[in-house]
C-alpha cells in the first residue's frame, strides 16, 4: 500500500510538473514525462490488484481476460519505463556531443517519434502474454499465471532480456559515452580559452551560458541517478526469474515458501523503482525542476482563488 500511494502521488505530480511550459520543450524531459505515465500505469495496474487480494476480491484470479490484460499492461508499461530512460540517456549523449549533427538529432520531434516506437515495440514484444497467461490455474504459484512452463520461460526471458539486462547495458554504454563527450567538450573549451578570450561577450550572454550549462548538468544528474536506482532495484528480480527458470524447483514446502517470499520481495523492489522518479528529480533536479514545481503550485493556487 505504501509503494502504491507514494508511486501514484509522485508520478501524478511528475506528469503535471514535467508538462509545465519551462520544461516541456526539452527532449530529455519529454522522456521523463513519458516514463512517469508508464510508471503510473505499471504501479496502479500492478499493485491495486495485490491490495484487493488482501480482501480476497482479486478479479485476476477468476476472470481470464482481466488476468491477461492486467499482465500485458503491467509488463509492457514496465518495459516502456526502461526504454524511455534508454532514450533519455541517448539524448544526453547526443546533446553533449562535440559534433553538431549529433546535437541536431536531439529534438522534441525525434523524441516523440522514438516514444511512439518504444510503445509499439513494447506492446508487440509482450503481446504473447495475452495468450500465455490465464486465470483459475491450480498447479501454479498464483491463480493468474502462465499456462505452461514454456510460456513462463518465454515471459521470464523476455523480462530479463528486453526489460532489464539489455536496457541497463545500453544505458551504461551511453552513460560512459556521455562522460567522454563532456570531457572532450571541456578540453575544447580550455584550448579555446587559452588561445583567446573574446571581450565582446556580454555579461548577459555569459549568464545565459552558465544557466544553460547548469540545466544540462542537472538533467545529466537526474538521468544518471535514476538509471542507477532503476538498475539496483530491478536487477534482483531479473536474477530471481533466471534462478526460477533454470535452477529453482519446489522439492519441499519450505523451499517453496522461501522462493515465494523472495519473489514477492524483489517484485516490490521493482515497483519501488517505478515509484521513485519524482523524489529523485526533486533531490537532483536543482532549480530546473524546482522552478517548474513552483509554477505548478502557483497555477493550482490561482485556480483555487478563481473558484473561491
Amino acid at each position: 500500500m505504501f509503494i502504491f500511494l507514494i508511486g501514484t502521488i509522485g508520478n501524478t505530480l511528475n506528469i503535471f510538473i514535467l508538462s509545465q511550459r519551462s520544461l516541456r520543450q526539452i527532449p530529455c524531459i519529454f522522456f521523463f514525462f513519458a516514463s512517469s505515465i508508464a510508471s503510473l500505469i505499471s504501479i496502479d495496474f500492478g499493485l491495486i490488484t495485490r491490495v484487493l487480494s488482501g480482501w480476497a476480491v482479486d478479479p485476476t484470479y477468476t476472470i481470464g481476460w482481466f488476468c491477461k490484460v492486467r499482465t500485458f499492461i503491467v509488463f509492457s508499461s514496465r518495459a516502456m519505463v526502461f526504454w524511455f530512460f534508454v532514450l533519455a540517456t541517448i539524448d544526453r549523449w547526443l546533446s553533449s556531443s562535440v559534433q553538431i549533427h549529433h546535437r541536431q538529432l536531439s529534438t522534441l520531434k525525434n523524441a516523440r517519434r522514438a516514444t511512439v516506437v518504444v510503445v509499439l515495440i513494447s506492446m508487440i514484444v509482450y503481446g504473447e502474454l495475452l495468450y500465455c497467461y490465464d486465470a483459475n490455474l491450480i498447479d501454479a504459484p498464483f491463480k493468474c499465471y502462465a499456462k505452461t512452463h514454456a510460456c513462463q520461460l518465454l515471459a521470464d526471458m523476455t523480462f530479463v532480456c528486453f526489460t532489464t539486462i539489455v536496457p541497463i547495458l545500453i544505458m551504461f554504454i551511453f552513460g560512459l559515452l556521455t562522460i567522454s563527450n563532456i570531457r572532450q567538450s571541456q578540453r575544447r573549451i580550455l584550448q579555446m580559452t587559452s588561445i583567446a578570450i573574446n571581450p565582446t561577450i556580454s555579461a548577459t550572454n555569459h549568464e545565459f551560458q552558465q544557466r544553460s550549462k547548469k540545466n544540462e548538468q542537472h538533467l545529466l544528474l537526474m538521468v544518471f541517478v535514476q538509471v542507477f536506482v532503476l538498475a539496483i532495484l530491478t536487477l534482483p528480480q531479473a536474477i530471481q526469474r533466471l534462478y526460477a527458470a533454470f535452477i529453482g524447483s519446489y522439492n519441499s514446502q519450505l523451499q517453496a515458501t522461501v522462493d515465494m517470499f523472495v519473489y514477492n520481495f524483489v517484485l516490490l523492489l521493482t515497483y519501488l523503482a517505478s515509484a521513485t522518479p519524482f523524489y529523485i528529480y526533486t533531490l537532483t533536479g536543482g532549480t530546473l525542476f524546482r522552478k517548474a514545481s513552483l509554477e505548478f503550485m502557483q497555477s493550482i493556487y490561482r485556480a483555487i482563488r478563481r473558484r473561491c
